[in-house]
């Protein structure tokens, strides 16, 4: 491979999964289109980046072609929406549990987890923030229930273990309780590949 094509195999890389011999058959197969194809691949990219954005509040990307007042994306811009805040560490976790129609509260997304033996944990997660807009809600009384939903795993638990102990102070000062997701989903499970009916259980006996 030329110089062109390794750094593009570089790149694909870079994507979650991707190892260097799959970012190599990215790079053949962008090799064998036709230019038209090239071209919508790039101009969807570009318009990715230009017309995402990041709620200021739940700090998900979404997507807003035109132009708002603020900065929050539809979720959040929802009066409609319960005194609930969910907790969950990525964004495709939102979508999954959007699909199952059953949660209708708000989101915070952690930025990613915390390993086991972690020793500076705050650092990997957006816990700062977090504790702000639980704060802010709070004390403007639009806050009743928060719930962890993590990724069924060591992970996600210890995620969730760190983050529940830094909230436990805001929950007796301010009186709302912290549940996390219950039966329904199996040890080892990653949220954004559940489906529906198995999310609606796992909110259904949130615990």
């Amino acid at each position: 491979m030329d110089f062109l094509t390794t750094k593009l195999a570089d790149l694909f890389s870079c994507f979650p999964g991707i190892g260097q011999r799959q970012a190599k058959r990215f790079v053949y197969f962008l090799l064998s289109q036709n230019p038209a194809f090239i071209k919508e691949l790039s101009d969807a990219i570009l318009d990715l980046k230009k017309n995402t954005r990041a709620c200021d509040f739940c700090l998900r990307y979404y997507f807003e072609k035109l132009a708002v007042s603020n900065n929050f994306c539809p979720i959040c811009r929802d009066k409609n929406r319960e005194k609930v805040l969910m907790i969950v560490s990525k964004d495709l976790d939102i979508e999954s549990i959007e699909k199952s129609g059953v949660f209708k509260g708000r989101y915070f997304v952690l930025g990613g987890t915390v390993p086991i033996l972690e020793q500076e944990p705050e650092k990997k997660i957006r816990l700062a923030a977090l504790l702000e807009r639980v704060e802010k809600l709070s004390k403007a009384s639009k806050l009743e229930e928060i719930i962890f939903a993590m990724d069924f795993n060591p992970e996600g638990e210890n995620t969730a273990d760190f983050v529940r102990k830094n909230l436990e102070p805001l929950a007796k000062k301010f009186n709302f309780n912290i549940l996390s997701l219950g039966k329904g989903l199996s040890l080892g499970t990653e949220l954004e590949y559940s489906d529906p009916e198995t999310i609606k259980s796992a909110l259904k006996n949130r615990v």
